[in-house]
């Protein structure tokens, strides 16, 4: 198994998906797309290192423009699956940040089938949370239909990797705070201690 994590930012994929890196760090990739100033990337690799991952991939986009050229983007993220070729994609909601829109946008784009002999389509695409953003900018019609049970020690390995984030953190009521009580919150009222949620696009069974 092979689960490609796509982050729009050095942040997302610990708040979205950290719980699931957590669980099963051997199958997982986490490729970034925006480039990171060197505070970042040493909290991203202190982060990394919480989590277990030990495969990263660095677009260097720029921040804030990662979707600037759209076409380079999703040709950099075909790239990355043809090597990879990930069975489960996971991608951001499109929600405020133009950055996790255009990640979005482009993952889905990767997803398609192709003319090209050596496209990788990967079999599952789900959308994760990154509960900072509580509004979206675009109607959908992405709903949480699936949720990833986690132990007590993924979702505390999660919230761990959330504070190697200090520099993001603008405050105590901000949501990074809080991961481990969001993921209690998205367990408990599904039965279970601690889960993270995801939006099911695609499942092609084997």
């Amino acid at each position: 198994m092979k689960r490609l994590i796509v982050a729009p930012h050095m942040d997302d994929e610990s708040m979205g998906c950290g719980g699931l890196l957590a669980k099963y760090p051997q199958e997982c990739v986490v490729v970034v797309t925006a480039r990171g100033n060197e505070t970042r990337r040493r909290e991203f690799q202190a982060a990394m290192s919480t989590l277990g991952i030990t495969e990263v991939i660095e677009l260097n986009l720029p921040d804030g423009s990662v979707g600037e050229h759209m076409a380079d983007l999703v040709g950099e993220l075909d790239r990355v699956c043809r090597d990879v070729r990930p069975d489960e994609l996971y991608l951001p909601f499109p929600s405020l940040h133009q950055d996790h829109i255009s990640a979005y946008e482009a993952g889905m784009r990767t997803s398609r089938l192709s003319m090209s002999h050596d496209h990788w389509s990967t079999p599952s695409v789900y959308v994760y949370d990154v509960a900072v953003y509580d509004v979206s900018l675009y109607p959908s019609d992405l709903r949480w239909n699936v949720f990833e049970p986690l132990t007590e020690t993924d979702a505390e390995l999660k919230a761990e990797a959330c504070r190697c984030y200090e520099s993001e953190t603008p405050g105590d009521s901000h949501p990074i705070n809080a991961i481990k009580e969001l993921a209690a919150a998205v367990g408990k009222v599904r039965g279970l201690p601690f889960a993270e949620q995801y939006a099911l696009v695609r499942h092609v069974r084997s």
